[in-house]
Protein backbone atom coordinates (compact mmCIF):
# COMPACT_ATOMS: atom_id res chain seq x y z
CA UNK A 1 0.00 0.00 0.00
CA UNK A 2 2.80 1.91 0.86
CA UNK A 3 4.47 1.48 -2.18
CA UNK A 4 1.51 1.92 -4.06
CA UNK A 5 1.05 5.52 -2.69
CA UNK A 6 4.82 6.27 -3.44
CA UNK A 7 4.27 5.55 -6.83
CA UNK A 8 1.92 7.52 -7.13
CA UNK A 9 4.04 10.38 -5.33
CA UNK A 10 6.39 9.95 -7.87
CA UNK A 11 3.90 9.50 -11.12
CA UNK A 12 2.85 13.22 -9.91
CA UNK A 13 5.97 14.47 -9.19
CA UNK A 14 7.80 13.33 -12.55
CA UNK A 15 4.10 14.92 -14.63
CA UNK A 16 4.71 18.36 -12.59
CA UNK A 17 8.61 18.27 -13.48
CA UNK A 18 7.43 17.31 -17.13
CA UNK A 19 5.08 20.07 -16.89
CA UNK A 20 7.42 22.58 -15.83
CA UNK A 21 9.88 21.53 -17.93
CA UNK A 22 7.55 22.02 -20.49
CA UNK A 23 6.61 25.63 -20.20
CA UNK A 24 10.27 26.63 -19.61
CA UNK A 25 11.31 25.43 -22.89
CA UNK A 26 8.29 27.20 -24.73
CA UNK A 27 8.93 30.62 -22.98
CA UNK A 28 12.66 30.36 -23.80
CA UNK A 29 11.44 29.47 -27.18
CA UNK A 30 9.04 32.17 -27.38
CA UNK A 31 11.29 34.60 -26.22
CA UNK A 32 13.95 33.93 -28.80
CA UNK A 33 11.04 33.95 -31.73
CA UNK A 34 9.95 37.59 -29.96
CA UNK A 35 13.56 39.20 -30.32
CA UNK A 36 14.25 37.93 -33.72
CA UNK A 37 11.04 39.45 -34.98
CA UNK A 38 12.12 42.25 -33.02
CA UNK A 39 15.68 42.46 -35.08
CA UNK A 40 14.03 41.75 -38.16
CA UNK A 41 12.17 44.65 -37.74
CA UNK A 42 14.66 46.80 -36.74
CA UNK A 43 16.72 45.86 -40.04
CA UNK A 44 13.62 46.38 -41.75
CA UNK A 45 13.47 49.82 -40.75
CA UNK A 46 16.95 50.37 -41.41
CA UNK A 47 16.46 49.07 -45.25
CA UNK A 48 13.98 51.41 -45.55
CA UNK A 49 15.88 54.25 -44.47
CA UNK A 50 18.65 53.47 -46.82
CA UNK A 51 16.10 53.14 -49.34
CA UNK A 52 14.77 56.49 -48.52
CA UNK A 53 17.71 57.90 -48.45
CA UNK A 54 18.96 56.21 -51.92
CA UNK A 55 15.78 57.82 -53.63
CA UNK A 56 16.27 60.78 -52.41
CA UNK A 57 19.67 60.69 -53.97
CA UNK A 58 18.87 59.62 -57.01
CA UNK A 59 16.05 62.31 -57.48
CA UNK A 60 18.96 64.86 -56.73
CA UNK A 61 20.51 63.01 -59.34
CA UNK A 62 17.97 63.41 -61.69
CA UNK A 63 17.40 66.88 -61.53
CA UNK A 64 20.80 67.92 -62.01
CA UNK A 65 21.00 65.44 -65.41
CA UNK A 66 17.86 67.34 -66.71
CA UNK A 67 19.04 70.74 -65.84
CA UNK A 68 22.20 69.83 -67.34
CA UNK A 69 20.64 68.59 -70.76
CA UNK A 70 18.42 71.72 -70.59
CA UNK A 71 21.82 74.25 -70.68
CA UNK A 72 23.15 71.96 -73.27
CA UNK A 73 19.84 72.67 -75.57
Amino acid sequence: MVGKKLGEVFSSLKDNLLFIFSVILLSITTTSCERSFQNFDKNLLEKKKELEEFNEKSSIRKEQILKSQNEQN
